[in-house]
């Protein structure tokens, strides 16, 4: 059953990407990550994504979240509250892989007067209760200033942390930087 629960963010990856309403892809000197989004109604949004670094490791995710506006006006703040499933492989150690079920959200602001411009943020965390296999905690956070090419492309600057604890390793810093990143919308 374990085996499963590992494989299931590399398989909703894949059907995600092949059916995708949006593509997040962002970079920096050592690190990608790809997301995939799926709105499958009006206020949830299924998304995927494939993390990799070239010395720390991989992070492979879904997640499901429901949205809305969290405020009211002409540019009201988006937000989403959801919960992710990872399946995370460190290259530290022999024992270093394990899942993760951290719950979060996101928030995104529509700066006024300037339509294209916009600034937003995550959050997850996945205590030792939600964390299975070797993996104790899970924590990540994303923050980002966009300004919107065209109205379904966008470039954007934005800083992350990812971090794990694993029983037998020290804890694994997978991003702690900035990162440049493009999202695309279908």
């Amino acid at each position: 059953m374990a085996r499963w629960l590992a494989l299931l963010p590399i398989l909703a990856f894949s059907t995600v990407a092949a059916a995708a309403n949006g593509i997040d892809l962002n970079v920096n000197d050592k690190a990608v990550r790809v997301t995939g989004e799926l709105q499958l109604r009006r206020d949830i949004v299924f998304d995927a994504s494939i993390y990799h670094h070239d010395d720390r490791g991989d992070v492979f995710g879904v997640g499901i979240h429901a949205t809305g506006a969290a405020t009211g006006g002409p540019n009201p703040l988006r937000a989403g509250l959801g919960a992710r499933l990872f399946r995370i492989d460190a290259d530290v150690g022999a024992r270093d892989s394990g899942t993760a079920l951290p719950l979060g959200g996101f928030m995104n602001y529509r700066i006024p007067g300037y339509d294209r411009f916009s600034v937003g943020g995550s959050m997850y965390y996945s205590p030792d209760v939600l964390s299975f296999s070797d993996v104790r905690k899970y924590w990540e956070y994303n923050a980002w200033a966009a300004y919107d090419v065209f109205r379904a492309g966008q470039v954007y600057l934005g800083v992350r942390g990812i971090k794990a604890d694993f029983e037998d390793s020290p804890e694994v810093t997978f991003d702690t930087g900035a990162h440049v990143g493009l999202r695309l919308k279908f």
